[in-house]
């Protein structure tokens, strides 16, 4: 792994892409976005996860991160572990089996599930301006794909919170400068 992809400092934020192998749109319905959402928001309760922006796409999700601990690579690694499972126990009834079968060859175990990519790669955010960056690429990431031609529309993005003081279906902690 790349020097320049390593979570390397505790405490500090990081920006995190995570993509589902193949580029399968998984999160396509609301119910598979909440497997995604509910992991992040435990993780945010249980394991010190702090979420300072976000966008979850049908088939990646984009977000800066801190962990004070300086465990967000084992915090990523577990939530992305209990999203490949539950997610795997909804393909089949779903009658979504060629996917289910790709995640299982992927795991290269018969009762194993590989839904995502291996790597995350964090770069740390290291000032105002990057951070800004960041926040404008990720909330306007559905805007790029054609699903809305404003961010705040994105259901499953922090830019309603940001730019219209909106609820979010994460929660969100803003960092203070």
């Amino acid at each position: 792994m790349s020097q320049s992809y390593r979570v390397a400092e505790a405490g500090y934020p990081y920006f995190i892409t995570s993509t589902v192998l193949h580029w399968i749109s998984i999160f396509s319905r609301d119910d598979y976005f909440k497997v995604l959402v509910d992991s992040f928001n435990y993780c945010i309760k249980n394991k010190g996860l702090i979420v300072h922006a976000y966008v979850l796409m049908p088939n990646h999700f984009h977000a800066v991160l801190t962990q004070s601990e300086g465990k967000l690579s084992d915090v990523v690694r577990d939530m992305k572990r209990h999203t490949a499972k539950t997610v795997g126990l909804k393909l089949e009834p779903d009658g979504r089996l060629m996917w289910l079968r790709s995640f299982h060859n992927a795991a290269k175990t018969p009762d194993g599930i590989k839904l995502w990519k291996d790597e995350f790669h964090p770069e740390q955010i290291y000032s105002q301006k990057f951070f800004e960056q960041k926040v404008d690429y990720i909330h306007n990431n559905p805007v790029r794909a054609g699903y809305v031609v404003d961010p705040c529309y994105w259901k499953y993005s922090s830019a309603g919170f940001y730019y219209k003081q909106e609820p979010s279906v994460i929660d969100v902690t803003p960092i203070m400068w």
